[in-house]
């Protein structure tokens, strides 16, 4: 299929990001490690923020603990194992490269001990959306197997066809700090916190599409 110069452009500029993985770890752990806690099969409930024990019998995802005061995501214990012992969220930077706003998503997976305690954060770049200030967007992302992103992939590939997968993960991933935007953008966007998770590639395509009820 014949790609578009924009398409042909993002091919380019693909191939010479720096990686960022490091970074990106470093400012998770210090600054967005989940809030979980584990509960067990006797609802004894574990807090991984401070350790406190409490009986947990509701039916509410995400509760205070009434130790630390944390707002925590509650785990059941039979999930927590047969994910050994591991979760993963998504984050994304929002770059501008030669013009072009860039929003790249990262997958972060924390893995912890048997001792709940984090053992590491992996990270691995899984997605880019390129959109021009006129609205028009080219996505790169890691290769897919029967439309799932493979776990072992790590070469970015421009995607022609449906990329309903990578609008949904940048959509839902949380905006890293050190935000750079297009100009175009800026001027639409009253704040940075109007980029919340669960629509912000979605926020920014529709700021920079141009706007026809005018013609």
């Amino acid at each position: 299929m014949k790609t578009t110069p924009l398409q042909e452009t993002v091919k380019r500029l693909d191939r010479d990001l720096a990686r960022k993985d490091p970074e990106i770890a470093r400012w998770v752990i210090d600054h967005a490690r989940p809030h979980i806690a584990i509960r067990q099969n006797n609802l004894v409930t574990v807090c991984f923020c401070c350790g406190n024990t409490m009986v947990y019998a509701g039916k509410e995802r995400y509760v205070k603990c009434v130790e630390c005061g944390r707002t925590v995501e509650i785990i059941e214990e039979q999930d927590w194992l047969a994910s050994k012992r591991m979760m993963s969220r998504y984050f994304a930077s929002l770059e501008v490269v030669e013009g072009i706003q860039v929003m790249r998503t990262f997958e972060v997976i924390f893995s912890y001990s048997a001792i709940s305690r984090l053992k590491d954060a992996l990270v691995r770049e899984v997605c880019r959306h390129w959109i021009t200030s006129d609205g028009r967007c080219a996505v790169t992302s890691l290769r897919k197997f029967t439309g799932l992103l493979m776990p072992k992939a790590k070469s970015m590939k421009l995607r022609i066809g449906s990329t309903e997968i990578e609008d949904h993960i940048a959509n839902h991933a949380v905006i890293l700090p050190g935000v750079k935007l297009l100009p175009e953008l800026m001027t639409k966007l009253a704040t940075v916190e109007r980029l919340m998770p669960g629509n912000a590639l979605t926020n920014i395509r529709n700021l920079l599409e141009p706007d026809y009820s005018a013609i």
